[in-house]
């Protein structure tokens, strides 16, 4: 398909010459796909389709243009990506922020480091590092604490590499991945019986409007996952989401082939209209929508989080009356339940692979423990 182009004195866009609209701009730049142009008038910066009509309502001091239909744009407090729809990716504000190309950006965090995002707006692997290059050809340069180094797409360490020479960021900030504390905090606790309530091991990242179904755990996902297994108590049985990720997350920790349990997803406890939720986080941040689910918000094809924890709450006592169970959930519900039973709003934090709480019975007492304290449960 042929698009559109700037006109010689960059005030609008011609086609076969002549021009496809009436407004005149202080600059445009090409069309992309999906029929998208970045321009720039006397009230800032932004986006407008073929009829020279703005996308949104906002201005911003600077845009990107569109690759993979997703944009960065810049505001005074950084970068943030916007979809077709000017809508944000995520709730994510960066430093520095690269054009999307193979559905993966480069950016920088404040607090964070640099690492490369997906389309959907999350992590491509779960790393973080000083510095970071957009990938070409399957590997990206990275710079992290033994120097330059080439990195797959899955994050595997490719071999050193020669620095870029370019004017790219030069970042001083990187975040190791937290430490997961669940062996830590199970150990020396008094129990009559306990439940694990974790989310699976790292898995193959989402992209924006790919079903995440069919995702599976990594192969350093399910290196951790043997790990942690290796470092509990014997567990008793083990329950996980029917999704093939937490099925194999159950299966490498506990050393026993899981229960399929559909109240820890697909659809889960929090969840009546399973269909709708799956079109819902095909297209939507799954932290971002958590977070305004925390806060009160309704979100298609789930009930109220109160109504959702409580059935998960009672459905983890009733399995979890005998000895140590696992059960392996999503970050979603995870976060939800967290939330519900403790009042944290996971604001500025997230629910790290395998990270979660633990349910400890004494007598008829049930309390939740994890990394943020202990909450005593109805």
């Amino acid at each position: 398909m042929e698009f559109p182009l700037p006109s010689a004195d960059k005030t609008h866009h011609v086609f076969d010459g002549s021009p496809i609209y009436e407004a005149r701009f202080l600059e445009v730049r090409e069309f992309r796909f999906p029929g998208l142009a970045a321009v720039r008038d006397e009230t800032g910066a932004y986006h407008i389709d073929f009829f020279g009509r703005p996308l949104y309502a906002e201005r911003y001091e600077s845009v990107g243009d569109f690759a993979d239909s997703t944009a960065w744009v810049k505001t005074a407090d950084g970068f943030f990506y916007i979809d077709e729809n000017g809508a944000r990716i995520n709730a994510e504000t960066y430093t520095y922020a690269s054009d999307f190309a193979d559905k993966t950006a480069a950016v920088f965090h404040a607090v964070c480091g640099a690492t490369h995002i997906t389309t959907a707006g999350e992590m491509l692997y779960n790393d973080w590092y000083y510095d970071v290059r957009p990938f070409a050809d399957g590997k990206a340069l990275v710079r992290g604490d033994s120097g330059w180094q080439y990195i797959s797409r899955g994050g595997e360490n490719l071999g050193p590499a020669e620095a870029p020479e370019d004017d790219l960021p030069r970042g001083s900030v990187r975040i190791e991945p937290r430490k997961n504390r669940i062996a830590e905090l199970l150990a020396g606790q008094q129990y009559d019986s306990a439940v694990l309530l974790l989310r699976h091991a790292e898995r193959e990242p989402f992209y924006r409007g790919e079903p995440g179904v069919g995702k599976l755990v990594t192969a350093r996902g399910e290196k951790t996952a043997e790990a942690l297994g290796a470092s509990l108590p014997k567990i008793t049985k083990a329950h996980a989401s029917p999704m093939p990720r937490c099925m194999r997350t159950a299966e490498l920790i506990a050393g026993i082939s899981p229960q399929a349990d559909t109240l820890l997803g697909d659809p889960s406890a929090f969840i009546f209209d399973n269909a709708k939720s799956h079109e819902f986080y095909q297209n939507t941040s799954t932290a971002s929508a958590i977070r305004a689910y925390i806060k009160g918000a309704e979100l298609p094809g789930h009930y109220p989080i109160a109504e959702g924890a409580e059935r998960l709450l009672a459905h983890l006592k009733e399995i979890g009356k005998n000895g140590l169970t696992l059960c392996i959930t999503h970050d979603a519900f995870a976060a939800a339940f967290i939330a519900e039973c403790t009042g944290y709003d996971f604001a500025d934090d997230w629910v790290d692979f395998m990270d979660g709480c633990i349910l400890l019975r004494e007598g008829d007492s049930w309390r939740l423990v994890w990394r943020e304290g202990e909450k005593s449960l109805p």
